[in-house]
């Protein structure tokens, strides 16, 4: 899943939802650092975690859906320990936008 990600941020910039920040935060010093999507993907600076099945209601009907949580960590630079923060969005929505065809930049600027 690594190689794929790789992959597919060569061909994305760090603009939209590549650009959102995610807070990091050191539980052991308490340390706080702020991190793009786009460079903690890049830098390979995340753990995939295990699916699990979620409920996703559709007007009357439910079905689950496999969603795969995705760690970001990163090292503290203050006391070496691990900073960490949860994605609140899982791995298959980031690789079917990252698959998803750039918006036309004369459109959307």
């Amino acid at each position: 899943m690594k190689d794929l990600l790789k992959e597919l941020l060569l061909k994305k910039h760090e603009k939209g939802f590549l650009g959102n920040k995610v807070r990091l935060k050191c539980e052991s010093c308490g340390h706080t650092e702020k991190s793009t999507y786009f460079e903690l993907l890049k830098d390979e600076q995340f753990e995939i975690l295990e699916p699990a099945n979620v409920p996703v209601v559709d007007g009357v009907h439910e079905e689950e859906v496999p969603a795969t949580p995705i760690k970001f960590k990163k090292q503290c630079p203050n006391c070496g320990n691990e900073m960490e923060a949860f994605s609140p969005v899982p791995i298959e929505y980031i690789v079917t936008f990252l698959q998803s065809k750039q918006p036309d930049d004369i459109m959307y600027g």
